[in-house]
């Protein structure tokens, strides 16, 4: 029987969990691998509920989590979850490496919960705790991506929902979620052929519990299933439709009102800080080595005097924000796309994402 390998989140999140914990946990066991595959055999063999493991986590929900992201990680395809190990390997080189020249007590994993003392919002995906408490900084919080020498990883990995519900732009563009949903309906999901009268703009999703999470017409749904297997071309032009339109909403926001895209720049991108009593350093392994990422951008936003985003009109996805200080300008890529394909089993990429497109910073254009 046919192997089936995760996708989507999921695959994300265990792909994270790879890079980011496996390193926490060697070096928290003293154990310093000779080769990617004798840290995957480490882990493989590591009780994660030890003393030495448990100083990884935060919390024993993390721990639980931990532990069935190391087994599903054998649902990853070989070939990514391979890169993924080196890439552990390169995060635990730089993690000892950084041991030599000053001294780790441990190193924690900040997945659902930040360690006692770190702000909630911090960027950092490990925490290095310094045994010298007195020589700045005590504590590092480590952004860590993965790629390519040439590669432009995510700096920020949000969805469009979820980035117009931030504070900034509640208080600067209250309606822009249900103004998203309207033209989306108008546009996009009022065109799938066939649809009863009683699925209108109000209805064609509604957001439901705490969170707010978005719950399809399931009418709705079936005709998108049929106008997808019966006029696959139709349905990916409707595809482009609706990633304009969230494209264009995001730099509506944007342009409207310069001084909150900095702010939301400056929390949610993900910059590596300098001189904060936690900083953020940001490190990039590539196969089996690391370097350290630097990021002008952290630099440009404090002094920043404009902020202009704008299409890529030769893409079906991407688009531009440039941020300019009078004398350079940085342009960075963005990215909104869908998390996986459309299909009858899981109809939840493209049109199945409605308002939750997958929305990426990726760098800044060379």
């Amino acid at each position: 029987m046919a192997t089936t390998f995760l996708s989507g989140g999921q695959q994300t999140t265990v792909n994270s969990t790879i890079t980011e914990l496996f390193p926490a946990l060697c070096f928290n066991n003293n154990y310093n691998p000779k080769s990617p595959e004798d840290l995957e055999n480490f882990i493989n063999s590591l009780n994660l509920s030890s003393p030495k493991s448990k100083k990884t986590f935060v919390t024993e929900s993390n721990l639980k989590a931990g532990k069935e992201f190391v087994v599903l990680k054998n649902k990853i395809r070989p070939d990514m979850r391979q890169e993924k190990i080196q890439n552990a390997y390169a995060i635990t080189k730089f993690l000892f490496e950084t041991h030599k020249n000053k001294s780790i007590e441990k190193v924690v994993w900040g997945y659902r919960e930040k360690p006692s003392g770190i702000p909630n919002n911090h960027a950092g995906d490990v925490f290095i705790f310094f045994k010298d408490k007195s020589n700045y900084p005590a504590i590092a919080g480590i952004s860590l991506k993965a790629g390519s020498e040439k590669s432009s990883e995510p700096k920020l990995n949000s969805y469009v929902k979820t980035t117009l519900s931030k504070p900034m732009w509640l208080k600067s563009a209250p309606n822009a979620i249900p103004e998203l949903k309207k033209e989306l309906w108008n546009k996009v999901y009022s065109k799938i052929p066939s649809l009863p009268k009683t699925i209108t703009a109000d209805n064609y999703f509604i957001s439901t519990g705490k969170n707010e999470s978005t719950k399809a017409n399931p009418i709705l749904i079936s005709k998108m299933i049929d106008f997808f297997e019966a006029d696959p071309n139709g349905f990916n032009d409707l595809y482009g439709i609706m990633n304009k339109v969230c494209r264009e909403k995001l730099c509506e926001v944007i342009n409207k009102d310069p001084k909150a895209a900095k702010e939301w720049i400056a929390q949610e991108f993900r910059l590596e800080t300098k001189g904060e009593k936690i900083p953020l350093v940001l490190v990039k392994a590539i196969r089996t080595n690391f370097e350290m990422a630097g990021d002008p951008l952290a630099d440009m936003i404090p002094v920043a005097k404009t902020i202009k985003a704008y299409l890529n009109n030769n893409s079906v996805q991407e688009w531009f924000v440039d941020v300019s200080d009078g004398k350079k300008t940085l342009t960075l890529l963005m990215t909104i796309r869908s998390d996986s394909e459309f299909r009858r089993a899981k109809p939840k990429g493209k049109l199945g994402s409605f308002i939750s497109l997958k929305l990426l910073y990726r760098g800044i254009k060379k």
